[in-house]
Order: structure tokens, then C-alpha cells, then sequence
């Protein structure tokens, strides 16, 4: 494959709004969120968990705002870490930009062990039995095949995945509102319909706000798209808002299809299959599908913005240079390839010493979250503590204040006494990352390799493109 040595990513078709936002949704993934996400919910909240959501949509909004003060002006593939760097300077931005790394080849990992799970599982249902890596091996490299031939072609891929999922999932719990077991009930819109009130909220709300994770995805692709000072940010709240009333709606359906009963939801390992099989019968097979394409859609967003805001970091010397080769597509082929083949790596190692792969999967997603919510925490703060620009009062200190408390919760929760083993370690794991990570970037910014702070915080992106 034809390669070259290039700082610049030069798509040949810029992605629209409406790409961006798909890409966004699809690493999102809806179906995988509904499909594994909601059962958790439901034991912590009950059929409150329409409320938890809302709550936790509102929260992700404002770390959302937050990353638009910067995105408007200094639309960049750096992304988060960029804007880190732009306020805290070369060492932290450095750091931080080797913790989100190490967060994305874990996500990368859960992502693809997910994918060659979910086949051999399907498979196996209709009498063909494979081991659960020869699918993750290969849809894995299929997959960074696609994303290397260029970002408009794997988003369109993504963008029909997406479509897929969403129409599964609406034509079930349509049919669950036409076809409800018991009258519809506005219960689950009452506070009192919490499971445990305040203490279920504090539950829930941890495990709502990861259902959300890759809502920033757009502005990682800032560079590849059109219009990036207006499009990025749109597409970012655009999606958090899609989102949030696509996740209440299709929650509240599953409600109605158990009666409200949150004995019965909490007995149910996967409650929307269970409708899906109930409504769809013999077409259940396209709620399957639908998981199989929510997989493939989030796999597709995720090495695509991974890739981007490891390609900055590499063309800025915060990691090896040797990263920041582009295809001839225009494409990340170099960090492409690092995320794609250390997550691979992971998935596989983390999969085979677990007691399923289900279990490995539930590591890794854990290890890569951990990393993805400090930085969130950390851009909250970057936007607090920048004295270069003049936002208004409750974009600098209301937004941020509460989108730092609202990613503290998650965090908190993970670090809580009396988390099951080897889980209770993994936040310990990452800080040990986050202080290795610091350390290697004082000696490298001393040595003056790095350049955290590349883009000017007075220019403009516009300006700096022409």
C-alpha cells in the first residue's frame, strides 16, 4: 500500500454536517449501548431510568459546551488533548495526549473483541460454531482496510450501520406502543418511579453518562471536514441531543413492554431482545443484525477519530514522527495502523486469560474509559483556567463547574472500596499512567521535543489554513 510521509491530512471529499454527526452517533453505537448499557440501568434505577438519562444527557452537554468554547475557534484534530496543551502548556498537554493514547488502544480493543464476540455468539445460534478471535482477526483488519481507503467512504459505511441499528430499534419499540401488554403509563417520568431515589440515581448515573462516550468525535475530524469552526460544534451537541431523546424514547418503550415492572426488567438479561423476539418473531434476526452493524458503525468512528487526534500528537513530536505517515486516501495510515494493531493485540491477550470474552470485554472498556474521563475532566478545567479568551461568565465557569462535577460521579464510582477484583486495580493502573505519563513529559518538553502548544490560541483556524 502506497504511502507518504506528509504532516497534512488531505481527504479527497470533505465530510458534511450530516457525515460528521453520523460519524459521531455511530461510535456511540445506540444498539450496543441499548443492548448492554440499559440492563445495568435498570437494576440501578428501575423504570426511573428514563429520568437517570435525562440527567446524565444533561450532564454530558455540558462538558459538550465546554469543548465548543474551543472548537468554534481552533477547530483541530488534536481535539481535546489540543486544547488541553493550548491551556496548561507543553507538559500537560503532552501527558495528557499519551493518556488519551493508551485510553483509545484500549477502547479500540473493546471495540474489536465486542465485534468478534457478537459474530461468533450470533453464529452460533443457527448451528455455526467458531472460536470468537478468527472473526475479531478478520473483521478487525477489514475494517482498517476501510478506514485507511478514505474517511468519506468508511463514514458512509458507518452512516448505513447507524441507519440500520436505529430502524430496528424504532420499528420495535414502535410496535411496543401500538401492542403494550398494559395501558401506557407516564410513571416512568415521575421522580418517585426511582429505584432508591438519590442513592439510585448516584448508581445510575455513572453507567448513563458511558452510554454517551464518543460524543466528541466529530471534533476529532475537524481537519477532514467542511466549514470546522461551525460544522464540529454543531455536530457535537447536535448528537448529544439525538441521543438523549433517542435513548429516553426507546428506554420508555422497553418500560411499557414489562409493565413497568422493575422486578421483571431486573430478571431480564437483555430486556430489548426479549421484546424484539416477542414483537418481531421469526424476524428477531434483524435485532441481531442491528447489533452486528452497531458494532461494525462504532468500530469504524472509533479508529477513524482515534487515529486523528494520535496523527496531531505524532506530527507535533508528542509521540514518534514515524506515526505521522498519509496514504494516498488522504488517511492516517501510520496511527491508523498503531491503534488497529495494539488494540488487536489487547483484545486478543485480555479475551484468551479471561473467563469468556465477554468478561475481557467488560476489562478493556473499563481501562479505556478511565483515561477518556480525565481528559474530559481535564478539558473542563482547561476552559476554567484559560486566560486568552473572553467567553461569557457561564460559558468559562457555570458550564465547566458543572460539567467537572458531573465526570467526577463516573470516576468516584469506579474508585468507591469494595469494587470486585482485578477491576478495583484498573484505576490504580491509570494513574500509575497518568505519573509515568507526566514524568516522560517534563524530561521531553525540557528537551525541547515537544510542541503541546503548536496551534497559536490568538489565530484562528481559518487563519492558519490559508
Amino acid at each position: 500500500m502506497s504511502t507518504k510521509i506528509t504532516s497534512q491530512l488531505a481527504p479527497k471529499k470533505r465530510l458534511t454536517l450530516f457525515d460528521a454527526v453520523n460519524s459521531t452517533l455511530a461510535q456511540i453505537a445506540p444498539a450496543a449501548a441499548i443492548y448492554y448499557g440499559l440492563p445495568v440501568i435498570f437494576l440501578a434505577t428501575g423504570t426511573g431510568s428514563p429520568l437517570t438519562l435525562l440527567i446524565a444527557a444533561l450532564a454530558v452537554a455540558m462538558v459538550g459546551l465546554s469543548l465548543t468554547n474551543f472548537s468554534k475557534k481552533y477547530p483541530s484534530s488534536g481535539s481535546l488533548v489540543k486544547y488541553i496543551g493550548m491551556t496548561f502548556g507543553s507538559v500537560v498537554g503532552t501527558a495528557s495526549a499519551i493518556i488519551f493514547i493508551v485510553g483509545t488502544f484500549f477502547l479500540a480493543a473493546s471495540a474489536f473483541i465486542e465485534l468478534g464476540g457478537w459474530t461468533a455468539d450470533s453464529l452460533a445460534l443457527y448451528g455455526i460454531h467458531i472460536h470468537w478471535i478468527i472473526p475479531t482477526i478478520l473483521l478487525t483488519l477489514f475494517i482498517w482496510g476501510l478506514t485507511i481507503v478514505g474517511i468519506d467512504r468508511s463514514t458512509k459505511i458507518a452512516s448505513v450501520a447507524l441507519i440500520i441499528e436505529v430502524i430496528v430499534l424504532l420499528v420495535v419499540s414502535i410496535l411496543i406502543l401500538f401492542y403494550p401488554p398494559e395501558p401506557l403509563s407516564l410513571e416512568p417520568f415521575h421522580l418517585s418511579s426511582i429505584k432508591g431515589g438519590l442513592v439510585g440515581i448516584g448508581l445510575g448515573f455513572p453507567l448513563a453518562v458511558y452510554l454517551f462516550i464518543g460524543f466528541e468525535n466529530s471534533v476529532a475530524l475537524a481537519e477532514e471536514t467542511e466549514n470546522p469552526e461551525r460544522n464540529t460544534s454543531r455536530a457535537v451537541l447536535a448528537s448529544i441531543a439525538i441521543m438523549a431523546i433517542f435513548y429516553i424514547f426507546v428506554t420508555y418503550c422497553v418500560i411499557q413492554g414489562f409493565s413497568n415492572s422493575a422486578s421483571a426488567l431486573s430478571k431480564s438479561s437483555n430486556p430489548f431482545m426479549e421484546l424484539a423476539n416477542r414483537y418481531l418473531n421469526e424476524l428477531a434476526i434483524f435485532a441481531i443484525i442491528a447489533g452486528f452493524t452497531s458494532i461494525v458503525g462504532m468500530s469504524i468512528a472509533c479508529l477513524n477519530a482515534f487515529s486523528r487526534i494520535a496523527f496531531n500528537s505524532s506530527k507535533e513530536g508528542l509521540i514518534s514522527t514515524k506515526f505521522s505517515k498519509v496514504s494516498k486516501w488522504g488517511t492516517p495510515i501510520g496511527t491508523l495502523t498503531l491503534i488497529m494493531g495494539i488494540g488487536l493485540v489487547l483484545a486478543i491477550l485480555f479475551g484468551i486469560f479471561s473467563e469468556n470474552w465477554v468478561v475481557g470485554f467488560g476489562y478493556v472498556s473499563t481501562l479505556g474509559t478511565i483515561p477518556i474521563l480525565l481528559i474530559y475532566l481535564m478539558l473542563n478545567l482547561a476552559v476554567i483556567f484559560n486566560k486568552k479568551e473572553r467567553w461569557p461568565f457561564h460559558r468559562k465557569f457555570i458550564f465547566p463547574i458543572l460539567g467537572l462535577v458531573s465526570i467526577s460521579l463516573p470516576i468516584w464510582a469506579m474508585v468507591q472500596p469494595g469494587q470486585p477484583l482485578p477491576t478495583g486495580y484498573f484505576p490504580w493502573a491509570i494513574l500509575a499512567v497518568c505519573i509515568v505519563s507526566l514524568i516522560y513529559s517534563w524530561f521531553k518538553v525540557r528537551k525541547g521535543n515537544s510542541k503541546a502548544s503548536a496551534i497559536n490560541p490568538l489565530e484562528p483556524f481559518s487563519t492558519q489554513r490559508k
